[in-house]
């Protein structure tokens, strides 16, 4: 069957990374997460639900459904019905991962985000080819386009190599894109570029253009430099103008020696925050978010909130980006 281009297209920019906010009984809290959507939606960042930093696996299949619906009704309700949702679809096997895809694309997720099963890591890394066609068979059964997400932290330690995603580029016209939270991800990127750049028919069979994605703000400025299409970084949480005037200002055709100037300053600090963000993942994540906007700090357990010592720590390595923010956002007005 020929491929359908989604609803809502995929293109460079910024993705951001939804955290999934709890009330005092564990349930979703979806007075907090309309605001924070829309705080982020309204500036251009493309929310990603049901990611890494939405707990996705800390969420049943109907929760997920549920804020992918919520998204839909939210953005258009806000006039951004051209905004699109990607949600993560990923599953500890194929069949579930096919399954969870063809939910989301009824709950109207334009493309499903996809990592690798952690539970039997070590099996799948003996032999490279089951990953492959792991991508292989859920992009050919999938009803909406799939981000390949390599992020080795999370899948039990496994790393795809350039080859093995080069290899599910070209087996795989339903893959959209792919993001990159892996060590050497500048490289591979370069690498996953020339593949393109050699065989322009792996962009012309599909009906969307192909992004590569890098995980980590840190080195968006090189990352662009390199031929990078954006980022899906937990940053743009935390200071969304900011984040959003770096994108513009890595776009620029011409931009003057004081932009450029800026454009360093603003690419150090959302560096250096970014080294201690990672670490922390969602329990700093969501500890500095309740701070900043009054959102429930508690991840679902088993995983507890950030004590009070770990938290305030991150907030004095997360009050310089804080400071920028709040300066993008006066120069707005």
């Amino acid at each position: 069957m020929g491929l359908k281009p989604p609803r809502h297209t995929l293109h460079p920019g910024v993705y951001g990374p939804l955290p999934t906010f709890f009330d005092d009984n564990q349930e979703i809290d979806y007075i907090s997460y309309k605001k924070h959507l829309l705080n982020l939606a309204r500036r251009g960042i493309v929310p990603v639900c049901a990611g890494s930093l939405g707990e996705a696996v800390h969420l049943s299949e109907g929760e997920r459904v549920d804020i992918i619906r919520f998204i839909r009704k939210t953005l258009d309700e806000a006039g951004l019905e051209g905004t699109p949702i990607v949600a993560g679809v990923g599953g500890n096997s194929t069949r579930e991962t096919l399954r969870f895809a063809h939910a989301a694309a009824r709950a109207g997720a334009d493309a499903g985000m996809v990592i690798l099963p952690a539970y039997y890591a070590a099996s799948l890394g003996t032999a490279p080819e089951q990953i492959v066609q792991y991508y292989v068979d859920v992009c050919k059964e999938s009803p909406i386009p799939i981000l390949l997400y390599n992020f080795p932290a999370n899948a039990g330690g496994l790393d795809m190599s350039s080859a093995v995603m080069q290899e599910i580029i070209e087996r795989s016209p339903n893959l959209a894109g792919i993001k990159l939270t892996c060590p050497g991800s500048v490289g591979k990127l370069v690498r996953l570029k020339s593949v393109f750049e050699q065989n322009p028919d792996l962009d012309a069979r599909r009906p969307f253009p192909f992004i590569i994605l890098d995980g980590l703000i840190a080195d968006l400025t090189p990352w662009m430099g390199a031929g990078g299409h954006g980022t899906v970084s937990g940053i743009p949480n935390f200071a969304p103008a900011t984040t959003m005037w770096l994108w513009n200002h890595l776009n620029k055709l011409s931009p003057t020696e004081n932009e450029k100037r800026e454009a360093r300053r603003i690419q150090a600090i959302m560096s250096n925050v970014d080294v201690a963000a990672v670490p922390g993942g969602i329990r700093a994540m969501k500890y500095a978010l309740g701070k900043l906007h009054g959102f429930g700090i508690a991840p679902r357990r088993p995983l507890l909130p950030l004590g009070e010592k770990e938290g305030e720590a991150f907030m004095d390595i997360l009050q310089p980006l804080v400071a920028l923010e709040a300066e993008v956002i006066a120069r707005e007005t």
